[in-house]
């Protein structure tokens, strides 16, 4: 005990060892850190592969979609080429009779 008191030198040996404590610590604190990060990466990676299997699924059911809503709009301009056929022969029937043979 008189070593520590009387020797100046032993107090900076454990102000060197209170030093270490401290690098250690925080060397601790950053792996932990690093660590963490490391999670966090893995979770966004995972995420952003998840992003991408639902963003060609969304690309494949709009194309879906466009091809479907192309075959209605073609099938509604059918019928409604054939409604104003069967309107104009209607008329023209009446006018001229169901064989179309207008005076002439």
């Amino acid at each position: 005990m008189e070593y520590y008191s009387s020797n100046p030198n032993a107090d900076s040996i454990n102000k060197v060892k209170s030093e270490i404590a401290e690098v250690k610590n925080v060397m601790v604190e950053n792996i932990e850190k690093v660590l963490d990060r490391g999670e966090k990466i893995e979770l966004l990676m995972d995420k952003t592969d998840r992003l991408q299997g639902e963003a060609s699924r969304f690309r494949g059911q709009a194309r879906k979609l466009k091809n479907q809503m192309w075959w209605n709009k073609i099938r509604n301009m059918m019928l409604l080429a054939l409604i104003i056929f069967l309107v104009i022969y209607f008329i023209l029937a009446l006018a001229c009779g169901p064989k179309l043979k207008c005076a002439g």
